[in-house]
């Protein structure tokens, strides 16, 4: 059996609150678009897509590889947007900015799943959290107004501190995330 995995990290409870206050304006629109539910807001570092059920032992293992050699560090998250853009979009998110030990992290990731036969992304890492998935065009323009006031707002500051390797489990009321391996970084020697 394939299990439908991701690699991410996680968003603060302040951010994940701020974010919540938007997603409500935002559904109040009553725009054709699929929110994300507050508790599955995440920065995703790598979708693995289906993975062997075999497999996510020897992912887990290569993650904790990765998270020995990584000290937590931050990163903000602010702005919006949306895939192609905000004109006609597919998906809308909040951005994150790209620090260098984020994007550093993010390609360790990338070559270290490659290396495990998962097939690299086509594009360029854009750090970014999904807000919400547009089914169709229906109502988009109230929402594009909303997102407008918004394009500056810096939602908070993320201590990374650790990696998640996610189950996604879909179903007719949207995806389920379960944590599979939750992997802390390295202790930071203060001395």
């Amino acid at each position: 059996m394939a299990i439908r995995s991701f690699v991410a990290l996680e968003l603060s409870d302040e951010v994940r609150e701020r974010l919540v206050v938007l997603l409500q304006r935002l559904k109040s629109t009553s725009a054709a678009v699929k929110w994300v539910e507050p508790e599955n807001l995440h920065l995703t570092l790598k979708f693995l897509g289906d993975v062997p059920e075999g497999k996510i032992d020897t992912v887990a293992e290569t993650l904790k590889g990765i998270v020995h050699a990584t000290e937590p560090f931050y990163f903000t998250v602010k702005g919006v947007g949306g895939f192609p853009d905000l004109r006609r979009p597919r998906v809308l998110w909040v951005g994150v900015e790209a620090v260098q030990p984020l994007m550093r992290l993010q390609q360790i990731v990338e070559k270290a799943m490659e290396q495990l036969g998962f097939p690299p992304e086509g594009r360029a890492y854009h750090p970014h959290i999904t807000i919400g998935r547009v089914k169709a065009m229906v109502g988009v323009e109230k929402v594009r107004e909303i997102l407008k006031g918004y394009a500056d707002v810096k939602f908070g500051e993320v201590l990374a501190s650790h990696l998640t390797l996610f189950r996604s489990d879909l179903s007719r009321e949207g995806p389920t995330y379960t944590p599979l391996a939750k992997l802390n970084f390295a202790e930071v020697n203060s001395d």
